[in-house]
């Protein structure tokens, strides 16, 4: 199957490399629905009994994929069908990872046990029901519902879901009320916490779940699309007097809600899922699989967050490593500078000496009386010589202690920061 369903011809080879049936439920939809996509695409699919020749081994011609030319609308409507299409794969593999993998992996070894057990015990729990209006308990969503039925032409979500995490218009409201009311109750149920927080920045509550030792944020919201409408004349007439340059549209573009409800579920930082209503496929039919991704969601948080620890500490210890290096290479120029200095020495020593020893041969009855002036010189020369010697305090030591207490120090607690509560 092709990484991504981008076009025609992708689709057309996915739908030839496996039976239909097959495919449905890797999209998540029925047979027919992929059938009727493929034939207002115009792409061919595989005769009936294709798969079973295919399988004798029989050569079956390939129907060709025809070359058509679609309108500009038809283009647009075609590539929202495969990006749609291509959601649906990916919500189905999301979905095939919740429940058949049992054996996901936890990174922290403190939280395994408790984690494999609540996955577990989720996975063999009976799925939840929605609850009806009259079993509402929680005063927030009841206030929510209250005004929802008292102000049929407004947005609730604009005085009550302030404190729930809904931004949803008038048609979606009880659907999310009684929704979010289930979520509630099924937290309370499996002994879940879950708390509000309000930021002074938004309207709106951000509600979590906190599992092992995770935030995961949940909401409920209800998409907006553009719908275009024709300008009329005086809309045209005024667009004209505000922009006296540039060409006047020709629509105009208002908000309009969808209809249809969207959960989302993350943990603040990079891990996400999400379900929303799909045609006749509502979320409420989703509500195990939706519980079982907030674990999900949880478990892949704490690995990411114990990821996180590990790459710090590597990065740590490679700034740790380079630090040392780069010591050992202002050690390495200390020792070689010791050594060309006492190179040098020793070489203008071995000159000196040479030349006391030329004199003292030459004035050798003279060298003789201790009071001489050249006696006195030989003395005063040897000195030098002495002062000279590279070897006059021991032999070169290889070990070089450079600033030897704050070294001390600095290596302490350099090592002392890198390892902390780690």
């Amino acid at each position: 199957m092709a990484e991504k369903i981008k076009s025609r011809e992708d689709l057309y080879g996915v739908v030839w490399s496996k039976p239909m049936i097959k495919l449905a439920e890797e999209f998540g939809i029925s047979g027919r629905g992929l059938a009727k996509l493929c034939e207002r695409l115009k792409v061919p699919v595989p005769p009936r009994g294709y798969w079973r020749k295919f399988s004798l081994g029989q050569s079956i011609r390939k129907i060709p994929l025809p070359e058509v030319e679609f309108t500009r609308y038809e283009q647009w409507k075609n590539q929202t069908s495969l990006d749609d299409l291509e959601r649906r794969r990916e919500a189905a593999i999301e979905h095939s990872e919740i429940f058949n993998n049992p054996d996901i992996e936890i990174k922290d070894k403190d939280i395994q046990e408790i984690v494999s057990n609540t996955l577990r015990a989720e996975q063999d729990r009976t799925p939840m029901v929605i609850v009806s209006e009259q079993d509402v308990t929680t005063p927030m969503v009841k206030k929510f519902l209250i005004s929802q039925r008292r102000n049929k032409n407004t947005l609730p979500s604009k005085k009550y879901s302030g404190k729930l995490a809904i931004d949803v218009t008038e048609s979606c409201a009880l659907r999310a009320g009684l929704l979010m009311e289930s979520f509630l109750q099924g937290f309370k149920e499996r002994r879940w916490d879950f708390s509000i927080e309000k930021e002074d920045t938004s309207i709106h509550a951000r509600m979590f779940v906190n599992l092992f030792g995770q935030k995961i944020y949940f909401t409920i919201i209800e998409p907006v699309t553009n719908k275009r409408f024709p300008l009329t004349e005086k809309e045209r007439k005024a667009y004209e007097e505000d922009h006296h340059y540039g060409r006047v549209p020709k629509y105009r573009y208002i908000p309009t809600a969808t209809g249809r409800l969207l959960l989302s579920i993350n943990d603040g930082k990079r891990v996400y899922q999400s379900w929303e209503d799909r045609g006749k496929q509502l979320i409420e039919n989703s509500i195990k699989e939706i519980m079982l991704g907030f674990i999900n969601i949880a478990i892949q948080s704490s690995n990411e967050t114990i990821l996180a620890l590990e790459r710090e500490q590597r990065l740590r210890l490679e700034q740790a490593r380079k630090i040392e290096e780069e010591r050992l290479k202002r050690l390495d120029a200390k020792r070689y500078e010791e050594l060309i200095a006492d190179s040098e020495a020793y070489s203008r020593m071995r000159k000196i000496q040479d030349y006391v020893e030329y004199v003292k041969n030459q004035a050798q009855d003279q060298a003789a009386e201790p009071d001489s002036e050249i006696s006195k010189w030989l003395e005063w020369a040897q000195s030098k010589i002495n002062n000279l010697n590279p070897l006059k305090n021991g032999f070169p030591k290889y070990s070089i202690d450079e600033h030897p207490e704050n070294e001390n120090k600095l290596s302490s607690s350099f090592f002392n920061d890198i390892f902390r509560d780690h």
